[in-house]
């Protein structure tokens, strides 16, 4: 994993995750990651209310088979007790801090 600071590629792609604020959810949300060998590239998360919290996760999509995966990720995540939405779209320009 590249630290929060590395710079943003053009292939990047992000997914966005609604769910309970549960840090081991969260782990095993980014574990699915880990295990298909996705390179990410950020990962941000802010309360979106009392006991919810939004992640966003970005990946290098290097690879032309890296968007079917992150659509396979996204059905699988949205089946984790706790997960109330995912989504995926092209990353947005994050600028590094």
């Amino acid at each position: 994993m590249h630290s929060l600071d590395s710079p943003r590629t053009a292939t990047s792609l992000a997914q966005v995750y609604l769910l309970d604020r549960d840090a081991g959810l969260l782990c095993r949300i980014l574990s699915l990651y880990a295990a298909r060998g996705l390179d990410v590239l950020r990962v941000d998360y802010a309360y979106a209310a009392q006991h919810v919290m939004k992640l966003q996760v970005s990946v290098d999509c290097i690879h032309a088979e890296t968007e079917e995966v992150l659509r396979v990720l996204v059905d699988k995540a949205s089946t984790l007790i706790g997960v109330l939405a995912a989504s995926d779209h092209a990353a947005s320009e994050w600028r590094a801090a």
